[in-house]
Order: C-alpha cells, then sequence, then structure tokens
C-alpha cells in the first residue's frame, strides 16, 4: 500500500479519535451541567480575584464544625506531610457560663495583614503575595532558626526537625489559582471552613481576639473570620487553657545567651576598669573569644546551620538579624586593641578604641533584649528579659574582671543579690495572683521543674555570698567559685527561660 493510500485512513482515524469522550471530559460536563455542583463551589470559594485593598481569608461557620478533623486529614494527606506533622488543627471551647457549652475550632494559618512570622525572619523566607495576600513560607530559604514560631502567637509554623526547615499553611494557593477549594475547604462534610475576599487595612480594636483564649488581633491583624450564631466572647474558655507543658529548650540559644552576655560584660568593665594595659588587652581577648564561642554554639541550634551566613538578610524589620550584627561586630572591635596596642602604645588610643568596642557590645546585648520582647511574650516582657539579661551582663563581666581587681566582685555580689531577690519576688506573685500574665509560666517552674529551680536557687545564692565574701577579704580563689557557681545558675535559668515561657497559642485538643 502506498503512502498515497494511507493518508485517507489515517484521516478517517484522527477524525474518530477527536470524538472519543476521556472520563475527565465527561466529568467536566458532568461539573458544569451540575445545578448542586456549581452551587458548591460558589459558596466555598470566591469566583474573582482580590482586587486592590483586599486578599483571600478563611472563613469558619462555628455551628457547623463538629471537630471531625477532616480538614486535618485533606490537609495531611494533599500536602504530604510528615505522620506527626499538622497544619491545621482542631480544638475545644468549653463553656464557663451557666449554659452549657462545647464548640470546636478549626485554625490554621491566618494569612495576617501584618504577619509576625515574616517580620521576624532574618533570612526573608516569608513572602505575603500582593494579589491574594496568602503568607508564604519558601522551604529552600529557610535556616530552621524557629524564631518565626516564636513570633507566631498563633503557633502555626511548625519546625520539622527532619527537613530542619519550619513549613507551614499556605492556603493551597496552587489550587485556589486554578480555581479550585483548598483541600480542608472541599474535604469538609459539613462546609464549616469558606475561602473569601475581605478588605484589608480595617482597624482592629485593641484586646480583640479571633476567639476566646486567642492573643489580641491588633497585633498581627490576622483575617480569618469565625462566625457563629451564638456569643462566645466571655462565655468560653479553650478547653486546654489549664494544661502545663514545657516549650522546647532552645539549649544552644540558652548556652549562647550566657556566653555572649559574659563576653560583652567582661569587655566593657574591664575598658572601665584601672588595670594595666597587657591586662585589659588580656581580658579583651578573653571577651571576644568567649563571645564567639556563643555565637558558634547558636549554629547549633538551626536546623540548616550552612546556610547561616545568610541570617544578616532581614536586618531592616528582624531584631534577630540585628542581634548577629552587633555581636559579629563587637567580637571584631574586641580585637583591634591588642593591635592598636602593638602598633602605637598609646593608652589613650588604646581607652578610646576599649570604649568604642564596650559600646558596641552593650548594643548587642540589648539587640538579644530585643529579639525576645519583639514576640510579645509575656513571660519575655520588656521588664522581665531586660533585668535578667542585664544583671547576667554585670554579674558576669564583673565576676571575670574581679579575678584580677577583687574588689570588682562587690559588683557582681548586687548583681546576683538583685537578681535572685527580683527572681523570687515576681514568682511568688505570679503565683499567688492567677490574673497574673506569666501565671501560667510560673506554675510551669513550680510543678514541672521543681528540682531545676531549686538548684537553680540555690547556686545563685551561692554565687553571691562567695561573690561578698570574695571582694571583703580579696580572694581571688572564692570569686573564681562564685563565677562559676554563678555561670551554672544562668545556665539553668536561660533553660527556663524557654521551656517555661508558655507562648500564646490557639485552642488546642
Amino acid at each position: 500500500m502506498s503512502a498515497g493510500d494511507l493518508q485517507p485512513l489515517l484521516a478517517t482515524l484522527l477524525r474518530e479519535q477527536s470524538k472519543v469522550r476521556t472520563a475527565v471530559d465527561e466529568f467536566a460536563d458532568w461539573t458544569e451541567a451540575s445545578p448542586l455542583q456549581a452551587r458548591h463551589y460558589r459558596k466555598l470559594i470566591p469566583l474573582a480575584k482580590p482586587g486592590t485593598g483586599e486578599q483571600y481569608a478563611f472563613e469558619v461557620d462555628l455551628d457547623q464544625c463538629t471537630g471531625c478533623k477532616a480538614c486535618v486529614v485533606a490537609c495531611h494527606s494533599l500536602n504530604g506531610l510528615d505522620d506527626d506533622e499538622s497544619w491545621r488543627d482542631v480544638g475545644t471551647l468549653i463553656g464557663t457560663g451557666p449554659d452549657p457549652l462545647i464548640q470546636t475550632v478549626t485554625t490554621a494559618c491566618h494569612h495576617c495583614e501584618d504577619p509576625a512570622c515574616a517580620n521576624g525572619c532574618p533570612v526573608l523566607a516569608y513572602d505575603k503575595s500582593p494579589e491574594t495576600g496568602i503568607v508564604r513560607h519558601l522551604d529552600d530559604q529557610c535556616i530552621g532558626c524557629n524564631y518565626c514560631v516564636m513570633k507566631c502567637p498563633y503557633d502555626v509554623p511548625k519546625f520539622r526537625k527532619r527537613k530542619g526547615i519550619v513549613r507551614k499553611c499556605d492556603m493551597c494557593q496552587d489550587r485556589l489559582s486554578a480555581g479550585e477549594a483548598p483541600a480542608c475547604v472541599q474535604a469538609c462534610p459539613n462546609e464549616a471552613i469558606a475561602i473569601r475576599i475581605v478588605k484589608t487595612g480595617g482597624m482592629v480594636a485593641m484586646g480583640e481576639s479571633l476567639i476566646p483564649g486567642a492573643f489580641r488581633s491588633d497585633y498581627t491583624r490576622p483575617t480569618t473570620r469565625y462566625v457563629s450564631a451564638r456569643t462566645l466572647a466571655g462565655a468560653a474558655i479553650p478547653a486546654d487553657s489549664g494544661q502545663l507543658r514545657l516549650d522546647h529548650s532552645h539549649s544552644p540559644l540558652a548556652w549562647m545567651l550566657v556566653f555572649t552576655q559574659m563576653g560583652a560584660g567582661t569587655f566593657a568593665f574591664s575598658a572601665g576598669a584601672n588595670l594595666a594595659p597587657r591586662l585589659k588587652l588580656a581580658l579583651s581577648i578573653a571577651a571576644a573569644v568567649t563571645t564567639v564561642l556563643g555565637m558558634t554554639l547558636s549554629v547549633l541550634h538551626l536546623g540548616q546551620p550552612f546556610k547561616a551566613w545568610r541570617a544578616f538578610l532581614g536586618w531592616r524589620k528582624s531584631w534577630l538579624s540585628r542581634e548577629i550584627i552587633a555581636f559579629g561586630v563587637f567580637a571584631k572591635l574586641a580585637l583591634i586593641p591588642p593591635i592598636v596596642w602593638l602598633l602605637s602604645g598609646d593608652e589613650a588610643w588604646l581607652s578610646g578604641v576599649m570604649a568604642l568596642a564596650a559600646s558596641a557590645g552593650t548594643a548587642a546585648v540589648a539587640c538579644s533584649v530585643m529579639v525576645y520582647v519583639d514576640t510579645r511574650r509575656p513571660f519575655w516582657s520588656m521588664s522581665r528579659v531586660a533585668i535578667s539579661f542585664a544583671c547576667s551582663t554585670i554579674a558576669l563581666g564583673t565576676g571575670v574582671v574581679s579575678l584580677a581587681s577583687p574588689p570588682l566582685a562587690a559588683i557582681s555580689f548586687i548583681a546576683t543579690a538583685t537578681y535572685a531577690c527580683w527572681d523570687s519576688f515576681t514568682q511568688w506573685q505570679a503565683i499567688t495572683y492567677t490574673s497574673s500574665p506569666i501565671h501560667t509560666s510560673a506554675r510551669v517552674m513550680n510543678e514541672l521543674l521543681t528540682k531545676q529551680t531549686l538548684v537553680r536557687r540555690i547556686l545563685l545564692a551561692t554565687g553571691s555570698l562567695l561573690f561578698l565574701c570574695g571582694a571583703i577579704i580579696s580572694s581571688p580563689p572564692l570569686i573564681a567559685i562564685a563565677l562559676v557557681s554563678t555561670f551554672a545558675a544562668l545556665i539553668i535559668d536561660r533553660h527556663h527561660f524557654f521551656t517555661a515561657c508558655a507562648g500564646p497559642r490557639m485552642t488546642g485538643p
């Protein structure tokens, strides 16, 4: 058969093939023709994209939520999450008034107008779409520092140790862009979850919250809307509100804080002490080494340590980036005095350079304070963090310098005694008054960390008394023991700083 004879046959076969209906074609035709399906999609997702001053947002009808967790399963399955990973949770509110109330609540990322996670990220691993308002996490940018976890008041970002990064809900943006509902929306049997277009830039009343027990909305301006025919405010509390749990210890960060504050304090007090130039230089080198050691230990905290060099990228908004830059500058400046002395031998120049480096060290510790204050967690309030970090910087700094000048140990005594008394008083006050914002944290330390808290207080009191005795009798050996005791107490204290934080979150199971 010639090629010319085959052409009519091929043309006939192609015409017949074009008329074959695939399963996809049949389903598409059914979807377009079905009033029920059309109504379903019009109801659950918007058919138009957000305009200027608008964005996508979740809307949850609490009256329709039964707590079946179909949304959790669908999210887990579609996104291929790990076995113990979840981007959507279901919690419970219980009634506290005369009328019984049990309300299940499904919650995920709220795609805030001013997302704290994005504002705190040191490597710019978050992106808020200007077209849709969806807050995405850029996995390939993440270094696993966990700062977004600390910053988010809704416990949304989840750290995955196996992957070394944080991950979170992105509202199934790929499905939305194709006109399909997100997994949680499509899976809910009662249509309790929907996607809506909401106006942005609206004022949020001070103290207003998404649901009872949630963090106040004026911080990040979350866009999720919870609707119900019932009035829940004032009539319900989270079912897990009385539950005590330990937060992550962040051990490398605990050691980093103590070492860097010791380095900054040592340099500052050695610069101002009446010591021989060579002794000052030795102390400045020791301070730089201590600071670098602390910074090196902090890298062990990262899920992606080889990407740590990028941590300065978010310096415009992230206090974590500013802290890293500040300690890096301080560590370098602390090594300049020996060079100045070797080149010039001029004490005036030496004093000036050391004063500059001491200022940089003080600024770096101030950045450390702001790293935690900026999270808005009650346990990390400005007064608590500033007093804690200032006392440890002074106590350890003067403790090291007093090995060469024992009378300075009196300052270490004052700093440690002040912190011990203040800490005990605030703990007693928080336990006594249930309305205290740190009542839960105080209970965690008293009930879950009882032995460690007792050891910490004994070590701090011992260090304080030994500093006093060492200053009175000018005994460097006593001061050295006091320094070790105080250092150990502060290491435990910094672990409690993280584990007893009791950070805000949405209602849990």
